[in-house]
């Protein structure tokens, strides 16, 4: 497994957040564990419900909520998924607002795109590429850093890497 992550500039002069890990699994498998087990590898910790986190549902279709389950029975939206072309491409709305908090307007969301591109057998490179930050207003800028640092997307990706490592076949 490899991951970097770098900040990119886009034509209109703002910083996209890009992310790319390599992983050793076909496109469908990645394209898999990346939609469907999402809450074995999204932190714990990370949650904009009140009550612990109890699942992450990415429903499979555009259209589709992507959203937490809280203990309290409390559903928290952090987006809808906005394509679903599975194994290659998957874009979701990022519905978080500055300060982690949920933010219901999606004319305030940041989109995520994600692809998945087999670059040899069983070997995959998935992007990560956050973008429209702006999109959330005053103070986007902490929105975009916040997702580009380790805490963001440059950290978390390994841990799904590593999900796929070790649950081979999943």
């Amino acid at each position: 497994m490899t991951a970097k992550g770098e900040r990119m500039e886009a034509t209109d002069g703002h910083a996209n957040v890009r992310t790319a890990v390599t992983v050793d699994a076909a496109a469908e498998r990645a394209f898999h564990v990346f939609t469907e087990r999402c809450d074995e590898w999204w932190p714990r910790s990370y949650r904009l419900g009140k009550a612990e986190r109890i699942g992450v549902v990415l429903e499979p279709h555009t259209g589709g909520r992507w959203y937490e389950r809280t203990a309290d029975g409390e559903e928290c939206d952090w987006g809808q998924v906005l394509a679903w072309d599975p194994p290659e491409h998957l874009t979701l709305s990022w519905q978080v607002g500055i300060g982690f908090v949920p933010a219901s307007d999606p004319q305030r969301a940041s989109r995520v795109d994600i692809t998945f591109v087999e670059t040899g057998p069983a070997r995959t490179t998935v992007t990560v590429v956050h973008s429209e930050c702006e999109r959330h207003g005053e103070g986007w800028e902490s929105m975009r850093e916040g997702v580009s640092n380790e805490r963001g997307w440059p950290g978390i990706l390994p841990a799904y890497a590593q999900l796929l490592a070790l649950a081979p076949g999943a």
